[in-house]
This record gives structure tokens, sequence and C-alpha cells, in this order.
């Protein structure tokens, strides 16, 4: 355990992963002086430094935000993300995943079928609780399962008993220097870890670390031997073993598959069929990716705000027949490229831009009508005005959020709340 005493601690910043790393320090008599750009309410007794030199440490210590470069960081101490502190002090079997899409939901899985095993499990990291809230009652036999960003990763190299690539393709290009840098922050996770799971068709995937490498993919991998999952005739395969026919499967899209693949990849040995099974054919996924919300006169609203990248919503659109459906999509630019949007987007029946990026974007795509709005509201308002019985009307912004809103999650309610707007408007005229 890292040594933590008084009055050599410092937090950089003050949002979800600090205020837990507050509280963990507070619980064990430790006060950290609390270092942000703004001034800030603290607890009782919690010291703070603000203003424009708050990077400026002088602690021993110091536990940076996901958000804050630790090569902006100008001082003596050591430097930490909560998730390395914890990751480094906790005893157990430690599960990591990483990627630009799909690790929420791998993640999530892993988590639901351990816990379908009666296994002792914790869903951590970039999803779920920080792991420092749990370091004191974690026992030697139990397991996590971290989500784990690049931001997280860019200083860390964890040791871990699985670590998870589900892919890598460009992303928050607004903090990174290029993209190569993010690639070698990914890369970070299979540093030190005992096993690596990693996409078959992921670029320069020997590039990537590990003593024992286990691969996924769609197509047959069964000439390469060895503990790897695939499709195959149509149903799934672990190794030799044909487990399930990919029907089975609740998740919708391909990418969904693999998500599910990587899951069996790390939880087969540790658990067999059953758990696996019994999860994968009831799971229908996570919040606010591909959620359907509402129904409105025979016409479907899907959350799916989570897409927070042009691949992410390309994959989310291939799961539904584009004929029938209007995409609300914009918002933040992470200076990412958007080509990838034109083939996606053919087809669609239309799509409403709003955010920063919408001129990027429109582009950049090939629907049959497009539209520019200014708000969550007007966005709803229009594409339910052009929607008939069967179509589906689906936010997936291909951004980040912060251009309008704190988060995704800020978003999905702006747009849960236009579409009561709608509801309340049809059901007056019903009345």
């Amino acid at each position: 355990m890292e040594k933590l005493s008084l009055g050599s601690v410092a937090l950089i910043g003050l949002g979800v992963s600090n205020r837990a790393v507050l509280d963990y320090l507070l619980e064990h008599n430790i006060t950290p002086v609390v270092r942000c750009p703004e001034k800030i309410t603290l607890p009782r007794g919690a010291c703070g430094v603000f203003g424009k030199n708050y990077l400026n440490t002088c602690e021993d210590m110091v536990f940076r935000s996901p958000s804050v470069r630790p090569d902006k960081i100008l001082g003596r101490g050591k430097v930490f993300s909560e998730i390395s502190f914890s990751l480094e002090n906790v005893r157990c079997f430690k599960i990591g995943v990483t990627g630009s899409d799909g690790k929420t939901t791998t993640s999530t899985l892993i988590h639901k079928i351990l816990c379908e095993a009666g296994k002792g499990a914790y869903l951590v990291g970039n999803v779920g609780t920080p792991l420092i809230s749990y370091l004191d009652r974690i026992k030697k036999e139990d397991f996590i399962c971290c989500e784990l960003s690049s931001f997280q990763l860019f200083d860390y190299k964890p040791s871990l008993d699985v670590a998870i690539v589900t892919g890598i393709t460009p992303n928050h290009l607004d903090w990174h220097r290029d993209f190569a840098e993010y690639v070698l922050s990914k890369k970070n996770i299979t540093k030190n870890a005992r096993r690596v799971i990693l996409p078959y068709d992921l670029p320069g995937r020997r590039l990537f670390d590990g003593d024992m490498v286990s691969y996924f993919s769609l197509t047959d991998l069964s000439h390469l031997g060895g503990k790897h999952a695939y499709l195959k005739d149509g149903y799934v395969y672990y190794g030799k073993k044909r487990l399930f026919p990919k029907e089975k499967i609740k998740l919708a899209g391909d990418f969904n598959i693999k998500n599910v693949l990587c899951a069996i990849l790390a939880t087969y040995d540790l658990v067999g069929l059953m758990p696996i099974l019994n999860i994968v054919s009831t799971f229908g996924g996570v919040s606010h990716r591909m959620e359907r919300v509402a129904s409105v006169s025979g016409v479907d609203f899907v959350d799916s705000s989570i897409d927070s990248t042009p691949d992410r919503t390309a994959a989310t659109l291939s799961a539904f027949d584009k004929s029938r459906v209007i995409a609300i999509m914009g918002g933040y630019d992470k200076n990412l490229k958007y080509d990838i949007l034109k083939e996606a987007t053919k087809g669609l029946k239309a799509i409403v831009l709003l955010g920063e990026n919408r001129e990027k974007i429109l582009m950049c795509q090939e629907a049959q009508r497009v539209f520019t709005v200014n708000t969550m509201h007007e966005a709803v308002s229009l594409a339910s005005s052009l929607a008939v019985a069967g179509d589906t009307i689906l936010l997936s912004p291909a951004s980040a959020s912060f251009d309008m809103y704190k988060n995704y999650e800020e978003k999905s309610e702006a747009f849960l709340c236009a579409i009561r707007g709608i509801e309340n408007g049809r059901n007056k005229e019903n009345s």
C-alpha cells in the first residue's frame, strides 16, 4: 500500500473519481489539498487551492482527475489517478477492459456473468463505482472488472490477470496529441498482463504485449488452435468447443456479438458455459446504448447518446433498417474525422443535426434528407414531424456532448424531456 500521510496528498480536480478519493482519505483521517481552477465548496476541514496556478503542486502524492494530463502537473509529487492507485493496492482477480467502442457493454457482460456464477464481483473504473470505494471490503477471492479509458491508462501500466482491448479507432484527439499517442495509451493495458484478449482484425495486434494472447472474431479462427472465440456456421465457438447458436445472443448488431465473444474469453475458464448462456440470452444492453426509451403513435425513440464517435454511430446504424431511421446527430468536436459516416448514413430516411460540429457532419453524410437545428427540443419535434408508424427516431450523436451538456447522460435527459413534450402534445390532440 502506498503510504498516505497527513498534509502530503493533493487532489487535482474533484469529479466523480476524485470525490471518491476524497471520501476514502477522510475516512482514513487524511485531509488532502484540493486543487481546482475555480473555487468550489469543500467538506468541512478540507483545504483548497484555486486559480490559474492550481497545477503547481507541492505535495508528495497527487491524484489527478482523468481529464488532466499528467505532463501538465508541475511539482515533486508522484502522480496517480484514482484507478491506478486502487489497482496497485487491491488483491484479487483483476480484469481490465479498454477500447474505443464496446468497453462498457463488455465490462457489464463480464460482471453480470461473474455474478450469475455466484462470484463476489465488482464493476468499477470508467463505469460503475470508483474502485477506491471498495478497497476496504474486497477479498482475495473476489473479482473486479474495470473499464479503463485512454486518460486513465496514459501514465499507468496495470498488472492485470486479464487485459481486454475491444478495438481501437480514432478518439479523444482533442486530449491526445495524435492518434499514435492514443494507441500507445491503450496499449498500456496489456503491459504485465497474464492474459491478453484482442480482436483478430486489430491493426498491429502482434505489437501488443502478453504471455498468452486470445483473439475474437466474427470469422472462423479454428485454424489458429488455442483459446480463441469466434463464429462458425452460425455457432459461437470457444477453441474447439461449439457453445451455442449465435441467435441465442439477445444484443443486436455484429459489434455486440464481438462484445459477447470478449466476455466469453474472459469468463469461460472461470465459470463454465451456463452462467454465460444465461446472461447473453437475456441481457438487452446498457443504458444509453441502443436503448428503446419510448414509443409514440407507432414511432420508436431510441437513446444511443453514448455513441460519442463516428465509428460508434456507424456501428449503431448497422443494426437498423436505415430507410426507417431518422437520426439525431452532432455535438462537441473531438478533432475526429467523420468520413466513415458517408457509407454509414446511405439510405437513412433523414438526419437532424445540432451542436458545434454539425457542419462537419453535414459534409460527410448521404441521408435522403438532412436538416440543422439549434436545440434538442427542435431536433425531436422536427424528427417527429418526419416520422410515420414503424419508423425509429435515433439519438446517436457521433460526438461528445460537452458543447451543450455536461455529459451524455444530460444529453439523454434532454432527449427524454423533448419526447415527453411530444407525448403530451399527442395526448392533448386525442383528448
